[in-house]
This record gives C-alpha cells, sequence and structure tokens, in this order.
C-alpha cells in the first residue's frame, strides 16, 4: 500500500511538472521579440538603399524581403518602417492600410497583420 501512494505522489509530481513546462514553452513562445534599434548612420549612410546593408548584415531578413511579394513588387523598406527620422521597427498598421485599407478593415482590433502572416513574406497563415 505504502508502495502504491509513493507511486502515485512520484507520478502526480511528474505530471505537474510536464504541465508546469508546457505552459512556461508557450508563454515563452507568446513573449514579444525583443526589438532591436537601428545603428546611428551618417547623412551619407542615409542615402544608400537598406537593401545595400541588409543582405550583408541580415540576410536571412533581406532574402525574406527579397522573395515575398513585397519584393517583387519592389515595395521598399522605408514604406513599411518610416524613414531614418520615423524609423519603427515594427511597422504600424496604419502604415499597411495605405495599400492594403481592406484587409486591415477585417483585422480583429488589436492584432497586427503578422500576427497571423510571417514577416516580410506575408504569404500564408502561421
Amino acid at each position: 500500500m505504502k508502495r502504491w501512494v509513493i507511486l502515485f505522489v512520484g507520478l502526480t509530481l511528474i505530471l505537474i511538472g510536464c504541465v508546469s513546462t508546457q505552459k512556461q514553452l508557450k508563454t515563452a513562445k507568446k513573449a514579444p521579440k525583443k526589438m532591436a534599434t537601428h545603428p546611428e548612420l551618417s547623412a551619407q549612410e542615409k542615402l544608400i538603399a537598406c537593401s545595400q546593408c541588409h543582405m550583408k548584415v541580415t540576410p536571412e531578413i533581406y532574402k525574406e524581403w527579397f522573395s515575398s511579394t513585397h519584393g517583387i513588387a519592389n515595395v521598399k523598406c522605408f514604406q513599411c518602417h518610416g524613414t531614418f527620422e520615423d524609423f519603427h521597427v515594427e511597422p504600424q498598421i496604419k502604415t499597411c492600410e495605405a495599400c492594403h485599407s481592406k484587409e486591415v478593415e477585417k483585422t480583429v482590433k488589436g492584432r497586427s497583420c503578422w500576427d497571423c502572416h510571417p514577416e516580410h513574406y506575408f504569404t500564408v497563415h502561421k
């Protein structure tokens, strides 16, 4: 009998640990991405197209954009992210509205395009 109690308590603790770990993993996935800030640029560097640096510094982001509908349509970085004076790492939904007013209208309040669509690709639902 004592053995069964110990076994039951042990299995219960393991189950609680697994559930707790699952909750922590889900919370970590939902945690907002740490936003980086753009490094300071000289007046001369600001004249260079974003893609010239980003194809070297963040090639994965450049490839995402280049292969996306936005890249193929030649939608430039500043059109979504703003200029150096008004730069946003995460574009504001009002920026998307300039070209995608119908889609923004359908968006659930408090959500953004990239809550459902991968950043830079925007081709499929996550």
